[in-house]
C-alpha cells in the first residue's frame, strides 16, 4: 500500500478545486533530507522505488484519454514535461493525440534549429509501446511526509494521471532541475523510476526548442 492522506472533501470555485485532506503530522522529505545519513536515505529510495512499482500496476482501461482519472472525458494535463513555464496542455482525446503532441513539438524545435532532415534524431519519435499507467507527476522532497513513525507518505496529487511509464522518470529529474538542491536525489531517480535515460535525452533534445 501506498500512504496517502484521506480525502476528505472535494470544493470547486469557479476552475480552481480546493482538496481537504487529513492531516499527516510529520516534517517534510525536504526538511529533514540533509540531516539523514547515507543508509537512510538509501532506505527512503527503496520505498520510494515500491511505490512507483505499485502505481505502475494501476493501468488505464482500454481506451482512456492520458491525463487526469475522469468520468468526464478528457481533461487538462499537467506535467513538467510539457515545460515550466506552461506545465498545462491538452486535453488529449487519446494516447495517440499525446504522442502526436510531442512529435510535432520535436519537429518544431528541430527546424527552428535547421537539424537537417536526415539527421538521426529527426526519426526519434515519442515512445507510446507500452500502456498509460498512474503516475504522480511532482513527486519531489517537499511532496513527500515523513510521518511521525516514519511511514513515507506521498502527499499533492493535483497532477496526477495516466501517462506513459517514463514519464515519472522524467518529471523526476525536470523537477530536480528547478528544485533546491537535496545531496544524492538525483542519483536515486534512476534507482526509483527505473534509468529512462533515453527518453530524458530525447526529451531534453526536443524541449531545448
Amino acid at each position: 500500500m501506498i500512504p496517502v492522506p484521506r480525502v476528505r472533501r472535494v470544493m470547486k470555485l469557479e476552475y480552481l478545486f480546493f482538496i481537504v485532506e487529513d492531516y499527516i503530522e510529520g516534517p517534510t522529505l525536504a526538511q529533514v533530507w540533509s540531516t539523514y545519513s547515507l543508509w537512510q536515505k538509501i532506505h527512503v529510495a527503496f520505498t520510494l522505488r515500491s511505490y512507483i512499482r505499485q502505481l505502475r500496476k494501476l493501468k488505464a482501461p482500454r481506451g482512456a484519454p492520458p491525463g487526469p482519472i475522469s468520468n468526464d472525458g478528457p481533461r487538462v494535463c499537467t506535467s513538467p514535461l510539457f515545460g515550466m513555464l506552461d506545465l498545462d496542455q491538452g486535453p488529449f482525446a487519446s494516447y495517440a493525440d499525446l504522442a502526436s503532441f510531442f512529435n510535432e513539438k520535436a519537429k518544431l524545435c528541430y527546424d527552428y534549429n535547421n537539424i537537417p532532415e536526415d539527421h538521426p534524431c529527426r526519426r526519434q519519435k515519442f515512445d507510446d509501446s507500452e500502456e498509460l499507467v498512474l503516475s504522480h507527476q511532482d513527486l519531489n522532497p517537499r511532496n513527500i511526509i515523513v510521518g511521525l513513525d516514519g511511514t513515507i507518505w506521498m502527499i499533492d496529487w493535483g497532477w496526477a494521471g495516466y501517462f506513459p511509464p517514463w514519464f515519472e522518470y522524467v518529471a523526476m529529474k525536470e523537477k530536480s532541475l528547478s528544485e533546491h538542491y537535496y545531496q544524492y536525489w538525483d542519483l536515486f531517480i534512476p534507482f526509483i523510476c527505473g534509468p529512462h535515460f533515453e527518453h530524458e535525452i530525447w526529451h531534453l533534445s526536443m524541449a531545448r526548442g
